[in-house]
């Protein structure tokens, strides 16, 4: 290949006061002292394995590591620039009147191996950078760059660094002037563990698993190379054949971090035994041979194997896929016990990572012992992995002991010299695999005797790995460049497909000399994979941006001809290669252009988006639609945002992508025309977008003005295009939104009726026409009209009706049990909310958490609190912990969790913490609390006021104006006021005389407040009655106490004492009390 990324270093050299030298001297003499100098260096920079790139005047400029590494091209650097320093100084020519100035520096460079080209062998900026610190040398000085100094500090002394400004970058940088080499390599010797001991616990960890039957969690855990695998590989060992066991390896990608479940298709055909037994089928046997049923069986089955793409069309929550998981992994384990391994784990999708966790979260007793490999990075993502669990266990690996690493080059290369012995255990720093690697490429150079010398041995592991890299020939290296753009593992079709300038032959003849050489290996079905990641890495970084495009183009290509009908199998692995090529194209300064098939990568990215979709990765939805839309021609914006905004629920990033693609749609209007197709979308798109705001965020109030105008609109592009659908759908739709107009004005009885009986109408016709999706949506706007203007009693109904509708997602069957519980509590019907949500309860799979729960069980909290069954509220309060702990506790916290959902209950649970004055429980929800506030956005202000009434009884000065804009900080500021004995000035209540969700519950309360502010106690015990009967029954105790504080008369208390005592209200207990003693 022409151009290649390469770790180099790069010296510059020029003559101090050369241009006064030129004023001083004839010009052949100067051109002769210009020689010599220049013939100097023609003899030391080669000397030291350097390429001399070019001369320029009196400076000269040399790379190391080109056109091959040698691994050691820093220290190489350092020893030129002192040779080449001392010769000249020692030269009875040029010693009395040149001096030098050399700067170093060590980067990545884009470089061309071919030098009669004519083009520049090296650019880059760690090009410049050399200039630069050569420029800000003093004479007869040799300065090197951070990146050079931290490569050679082992081997050169350095004087103190010093900061100097460079021109073009924006900090100083660090110039670290060399003295010289050391006298003795530097050794740098951290803690050191033996193996031994890892082994040691590993067995008895195991020992324990089965001892116990219950799981444990073990994290192996050390930098590349550092030996994890091989730790596994003699633990594995150590049980021996006759033991009754089962090993499974999940093998997570580089790229891994954007495809969320892969690494468990591998895992899941080990665990069953063979790829062929991965069906619905035999899934389903072995949950059924466990003891269930087999419609909990079958449905496990189609998650698990929807979550790698292999079967199933229902959607599945993320709650649903891991008690699937767990659910599988115990059956098996009770049968056989399980080893189960999960290497290079730092690289794995977020999603996958919560999996690994919850395994260990499993309830019953089973075998089974989970190993996880990774290195330290993964703690960068998950500080807190697996902290805090009695089942988990943390092994750090340790670098090797210097006999420890003698020890393994003897039984690797027993015939090594004693003196290069003695240098690869200097330079492996510990590290089993850098030794290893060093002593490989010793030996396919022919270097075992003394002449390997010290500065021919590679210092780190990437300059070791290209070192032997370009040993290679062209069409091996270039082999392992393509094999890296694929991944760890590939075939020979594939490197035919991409490497067309070589024959087939020449690719198996290559593949041969690679697997002789210990660099790749065989994996099943005639593939290859590299026998360490570390080669991957290199490799990849050796190409050019340009290259990589190329490649990952055609990979994907090659991919997508391969997996013929198995493409939904195949399709997150191509996706990932367009996603790759299109964000390396977009990052060149001059965009480059693409060369790939549009409509083919159009058509993968959206495949993949709906696969995600399928399982609830949001993350990995908006990727791929986001790529897709990064490459697509303006005629496919309109659906591909569409399909965007289908995929977001109701999140903001939904309306934006609604908004976008009617963007698109109005661009393209005039050239469109009436075609009824074109109409249809309009219509549809404006639909989305007011159901948007209808039903999914329905306070937004800046919305509001614009959604009459939508509604015509689209009433008109439905109405031309003939589309009954669309019709239909816009009669739902203004269910949802008289109940949006009635936050600003409640409608005419007259309107109600009307929109009643076209979503009736609606119903029929979604439910005549089988279309489940729409009868769901219709019957829930039919619902909330119910519930919201006071004929409760026909949603309940309607609410079980909606239950009954099969393959609902996940999110949408929650919803309806949350509008059924709803309507039991605005109907009064207490205990029949409990019991619907416990029936909830018992759809969950076995191990579920039940986070789409968190709403119905907020309305029962809430509902529990005003009538006084606070042991409800503690039973339930417990459920909402065990939900938002979790995430708590983990720096990785899913800020979509922080909805007011959650925190409703969390306030429920302060405010009876402060009245029964539990100042521990005060002290631990409060935090919790601010956390919730700092991941929230417009809402923040809400929580806020909710907590400064709660805590300090009024809204500070900057949150105020939420009594007149915001009706729930209102009624609860109202409430706070009351409670004390105050009433909230008219003027507050003035904004909300009209507004259409007042309730029987809040006009009770207004007018309870309006009582006190004339003084008319008479009606407000009234009203306290009334808000008794409606349940508010603690609210009702807490106000009889603050009205006979009022007006002395005590004979309203009866039952009071006994309902405070039994909630331990400490507060109004004490009030009490005071008001029977005076």
């Amino acid at each position: 290949m022409a151009e290649e990324r390469k770790l180099v270093s790069i010296l510059f050299a020029d003559v101090t006061g050369s241009t006064a030298l030129g004023d001083a001297l004839d010009p052949e003499d100067v051109r002769t002292l210009m020689g010599r100098y220049y013939a100097i260096a023609r003899e030391v920079i080669p000397a030291h394995g350097g390429t001399l790139e070019k001369f320029i005047g009196d400076a000269i400029m040399a790379i190391f590591g080109l056109p091959k590494a040698l691994g050691d091209d820093a220290e190489r650097a350092l020893a030129a620039a002192l040779a080449l320093r001392e010769r000249v100084a020692n030269d009875e020519l040029l010693g009395p009147v040149f001096q030098l100035r050399i700067g170093v520096n060590t980067g990545e460079v884009i470089a061309t191996s071919d030098p009669s080209s004519g083009e520049f062998l090296a650019t880059g900026d760690a090009v410049n950078v050399a200039a630069r610190l050569q420029q800000h040398t003093n004479p007869d000085e040799i300065v090197v760059g951070e990146r050079t100094w931290k490569a050679t500090e082992h081997a050169f002394c350095f004087e103190q660094p010093r900061m100097a400004e460079v021109k073009g970058k924006p900090r100083p940088i660090a110039l670290y002037p060399l003295i010289g080499p050391r006298a003795t390599r530097k050794q740098e010797r951290p803690p050191l563990v033996g193996r031994k001991q890892d082994l040691m616990q590993l067995a008895l960890l195991w020992e324990r698993v089965l001892e116990e039957e219950r799981p444990q969690l073990v994290s192996i855990m050390a930098p590349a190379g550092t030996g994890k695998s091989r730790l596994l590989e003699e633990f594995l060992d150590t049980l021996g054949t006759e033991a009754e066991y089962h090993v499974a390896v999940a093998r997570c990608l580089p790229y891994g971090q954007q495809i969320a479940y892969f690494p468990l298709r591998g895992l899941l055909a080990q665990l069953l035994g063979a790829e062929s037994k991965m069906t619905r089928e035999y899934i389903s046997s072995l949950f059924v041979a466990a003891g269930y049923q087999q419609t909990d069986a079958e449905r496990s089955a189609e998650v698990i194997l929807s979550t790698l793409g292999i079967e199933g069309e229902k959607s599945s929550d993320r709650e649903s896929i891991f008690s699937a998981w767990r659910l599988l992994i115990e059956v098996l384990s009770r049968a056989t016990p399980l080893i189960l391994v999960f290497e290079d784990l730092h690289w794995s999708s977020n999603s996958l990572l919560d999996l690994v966790d919850s395994l260990t979260a499993m309830r019953t007793n089973t075998p089974l012992l989970l190993l996880t490999l990774s290195r330290p990075e993964l703690l960068d993502r998950r500080p807190n992995w697996g902290g805090g669990r009695q089942n988990f266990t943390s092994l750090a690996l340790r670098p090797l002991s210097a006999r420890q690493t003698r020890e393994l080059i003897r039984k690797q290369a027993a015939e090594l010299d004693p003196e290069v012995m003695a240098q690869i255990v200097d330079r492996a720093g510990g590290n089993p695999f850098f030794a290893l690697e060093l002593i490989r490429g010793l030996k396919e150079r022919g270097l075992t005797e003394k002449k390997a010398a010290l500065n021919q041995l590679p210092d780190t592991v990437h300059s070791a790995i290209l070192a032997r890299m370009d040993q290679l020939q062209p069409q091996e290296r270039a082999i392992l460049q393509v094999a890296a753009v694929a991944g760890r593992g590939f075939t020979l079709p594939m490197l035919a497909e991409a490497l067309s300038e070589y024959s087939l032959h020449e690719i198996a003849a290559a593949l041969v000399e690679l697997l002789e050489r210990d660099i790749i290996e065989h994996t099943e079905k005639n593939a290859y994979t590299f026998q360490h990641v570390l080669f991957c890495n290199v490799a990849y970084k050796t190409l050019s941006r340009t290259q990589r495009v190329c490649l990952h183009e055609r990979i994907a290509a090659s991919l997508e001809a391969v997996a013929g009908e198995r493409l939904d199998e195949q399709v997150e692995m191509i996706a990932y290669h367009y996603q790759e090529a299109i964000r390396l194209s977009r990052q060149s300064a001059v965009r480059m252009p693409l060369t790939l098939d549009v409509p083919k990568a159009l058509r993968i990215l959206r495949r993949a988006a709906r696969q995600a979709n399928q399982i609830g990765e949001v993350e990995e939805v908006n990727a791929y639609l986001q790529s897709a839309i990064s490459i697509a021609p303006e005629s496919e914006l309109i659906s591909l945002y569409e399909q965007l905004g289908d995929s977001l629920g109701f999140a903001l990033a939904t309306k934006e992508a609604y908004q976008k693609a009617l963007e698109y749609w109005e661009k393209s209007k005039q050239a469109q025309g009436e075609d009824p197709d074109f109409l249809r979308t309009g219509a549809r798109l404006l639909r989305k977008l007011i159901i948007y705001y209808e039903r999914g965020s329905g306070n937004e109030i800046y919305g509001i003005e614009e959604l009459p105008q939508w509604r015509e609109r689209a009433q008109v592009l439905a109405e031309q295009a003939g589309d009954q659908d669309e019709l239909h759908y816009l009669a739902i739709c203004d269910g949802f939104f008289i109940s949006v107009l009635s936050n600003l004005a409640r409608p005419l009885p007259q309107d109600i009726e009307e929109r009643v009986q076209r979503l009736q109408e609606a119903c029929s016709y979604f439910e005549q026409k089988g279309d489940q999706e729409a009868l769901n949506i219709a019957l829930d706007a039919l619902i909330s009209h119910y519930v919201r203007f006071g004929s409760v009693e026909k949603a309940v109904p309607l609410a079980q009706k909606r239950l009954q509708i099969s393959g609902l997602p996940a999110s949408e069957r929650a919803d309806a049990w949350q509008m059924l519980i709803r309507s039991y509590v605005v109907q009064g019907n207490y205990p029949a909310s409990v019991q619907a949500l416990e029936q909830a309860f018992g759809e969950l799979l076995p191990g579920q958490t039940p986070t789409y729960l968190v709403s119905s069980i907020r309305t029962v909290i809430e509902a529990a609190f005003e009538r006084g069954r606070w042991d409800d509220v503690e039973r339930w309060f417990a459920v909402i912990e065990s939900v938002y702990l979790p995430f708590f506790s983990d720096e990785a916290y899913d800020p979509s969790l922080a909805h007011l959902v959650g925190i409703g209950s969390y306030l429920t649970a302060l405010q009876i913490a402060l009245l029964q004055e539990d100042q521990a429980r005060c002290e631990r929800y409060i935090p919790l609390l601010k956390r919730f506030g700092e991941l929230l956005a417009e809402q923040k202000k809400v929580l806020d006021a909710e907590l400064s009434l709660l805590l300090d009884g009024e809204l500070p000065e900057e949150l105020k104006e939420l009594y007149h804009t915001h009706l729930f900080v209102t009624i609860e500021g109202m409430k706070v006021y009351n409670q004390r004995g105050e009433a909230q000035p008219s003027r507050i209540l003035e904004t909300l005389s009209n507004d259409g969700r007042i309730d029987r519950k809040m006009r009770a309360h207004l007018d309870l407040n309006q009582a006190l502010l004339e003084r008319d106690y008479e009606r407000a015990n009234e009203l306290v009655t009334q808000l008794e009967c409606l349940g508010r029954v603690v609210f009702a105790a807490h106000m009889k106490i603050v009205l006979a504080e009022l007006t002395g008369d005590l004979t309203r208390l009866t039952g009071v004492r006994p309902l405070l005592e039994g909630l331990k209200d400490r507060v109004f207990l004490r009030r009490l009390e005071a008001l029977e003693a005076a």
